[in-house]
């Protein structure tokens, strides 16, 4: 019964790392709320996230901020970039896919963009919070681990697109989890995706790391 409860067992291990996810969730919804910061908030919380699954967290709150201060600049850059290529490309994407002849290959295009988008977003904002590089190298390293390691890339971006393709497909249930999803679920979806962006990263970072 008191190993059960030591604060070293695996169940003990467990809820803290669930209550620590709760709380960077909640953090993350508050610094994304003027919707500008959302790029420096999502890199405090891969920052958070790669130090959870290194075992490396400390106190979750400050280190929060202590990472969204530092990532502030470069992430606010990136979101407004992606949103000046995504939205415009969404919307382009659904007028061309009614429309028929030489416009159907717009709506190609359109396709293209929105998918290059939503890989780039699916790994620059992680990449920033483990490297220091320029924007534009920080999108070209993006773009090239994106595209060579496609099953990862694939499943981040499943994970991440979840909650709107079931919004989509099942409003209803949508809705009953909806309290859960808001509690919970950016967080979450940062640390499943941290797992599988590890490997990938792992060969970048010094070697006494």
């Amino acid at each position: 019964m008191f190993s059960f409860f030591s604060p070293d067992s695996k169940f003990m291990t467990t809820v803290s790392r669930f209550v620590d996810l709760i709380v960077l969730n909640l953090l993350f919804l508050l610094t994304s709320l003027p919707i500008f910061t959302i790029g420096a908030g999502s890199a405090a919380l891969y920052t958070l996230c790669f130090r959870m699954l290194r075992n490396r967290e400390g106190g979750i709150v400050k280190a929060y901020f202590q990472a969204f201060g530092e990532n502030f600049r470069q992430g606010t850059a990136l979101w407004l970039l992606f949103l000046f290529f995504f939205l415009p490309g969404l919307l382009y994407f659904d007028m061309f896919f009614h429309m028929e002849g030489m416009l159907r290959y717009v709506f190609a295009l359109c396709l293209l963009i929105v998918v290059l988008a939503v890989f780039l977003a699916a790994y620059a904002f992680p990449w920033i919070s483990q490297f220091r590089n320029r924007i534009g190298d920080v999108l070209r390293n993006c773009l090239i681990l994106s595209l060579s390691h496609l099953p990862q890339t694939v499943c981040v971006c499943a994970i991440h697109l979840f909650p709107w393709i079931l919004l989509a497909v099942k409003p209803d249930f949508f809705l009953k989890i909806s309290f859960l999803l808001l509690v919970l679920y950016f967080s979450a979806a940062a640390y499943m995706s941290t797992a599988l962006l590890w490997k990938v990263f792992k060969p970048f970072y010094p070697e006494e790391n």
